[in-house]
């Protein structure tokens, strides 16, 4: 009983504790993601959230709504994507070179549309 008692302690102190500080990474990402946040408001029912990694942007979309878009909308939302991508990835890596990429992926994590750019 008393090996019951400690465990709940333990797990009670646990779901108290601080939530640990995001990493330099996401900090890093920052801006950039900051940079290409417009594009949710633009393209609101398709384009859902961004994730950043390293010289990667996900950009996490319903499929479906994205299936039923008119092609050069969709293309212009692909290439506005990348541009902001570009744009923003420099500036906050002044002087780097490097081949960004930008993934549109549906809800199971699936590649829907990807492209790359050298800066």
């Amino acid at each position: 009983m008393k090996a019951v008692r400690a465990m709940l302690v333990l797990l009670m102190l646990a779901g108290c504790s601080q939530p640990a500080p995001q990493g330099a990474a996401n900090t890093a990402a920052a801006p950039e993601l900051r940079a290409v946040e417009p594009l949710k408001a633009q393209y609101k029912p398709v384009i859902s959230s961004f994730d950043a990694k390293g010289t990667t942007l996900d950009v996490f979309v319903d499929a479906e709504a994205m299936s039923e878009m008119d092609d050069p909308v969709e293309a212009r939302m692909e290439a506005d994507a990348l541009k902001r991508w570009r744009d923003a990835w420099t500036s906050n890596n002044a002087g780097k070179h490097a081949t960004l990429r930008v993934r549109f992926r549906n809800y199971f994590g699936e590649d829907v549309f990807s492209e790359s750019a050298k800066v």
